[in-house]
């Protein structure tokens, strides 16, 4: 009996931390739009986008990303339940593989967009600015979890 109240005290005590780690972190996120922001922001610095070529550029963007996100909610859909046997296993290995296959023919159609609005040079500086503001971003998300924040 006393092992069981110990045992409930420290499934309440590790509760009572979760949440309130959540609630600190809850405070420090960005929301959708702000990361957006951020990055169209980013993008237009690094590339050196003139205001005319943002209003052509980011709505194109801002499609391609909203088409993403379906594939990458379907991959994290299929990802919330390990597969246990060999058969499910080799599906969901083909699966993944036919969502980063989408995803990459979806990229493909939308720079062909951008490649239409704006000069080569310029979707190449975009596509580079894109990948330094996520690796930015992780390496900053990163720390924050490193150091306790």
């Amino acid at each position: 009996m006393k092992v069981l109240k110990v045992f409930v005290l420290l499934m309440m005590l590790a509760s009572a931390i979760v949440v309130q780690a959540q609630a600190k972190h809850g405070g420090n996120r960005l929301s959708k739009e702000q990361f957006m922001a951020e990055l169209e922001k980013f993008i237009a610095a690094e590339a050196d986008l003139t205001p005319q070529e943002c209003n052509k550029l980011f709505p194109v963007m801002r499609e391609m990303y909203s088409k993403q996100r379906v594939y990458f909610d379907k991959m994290k859909n299929q990802n919330k339940k390990c597969p246990q046997t060999e058969d499910e296993c080799r599906e969901a290995v083909k699966m993944r593989d036919k969502i980063d296959l989408d995803i990459k023919k979806l990229q493909q159609t939308y720079h062909n967009k951008m490649l239409n609005v704006v000069s080569a040079r310029k979707v190449m500086k975009v596509l580079l600015a894109e990948d330094r503001f996520h690796r930015r971003m992780l390496k900053k998300w990163t720390r924050k979890d490193n150091n306790g924040k």
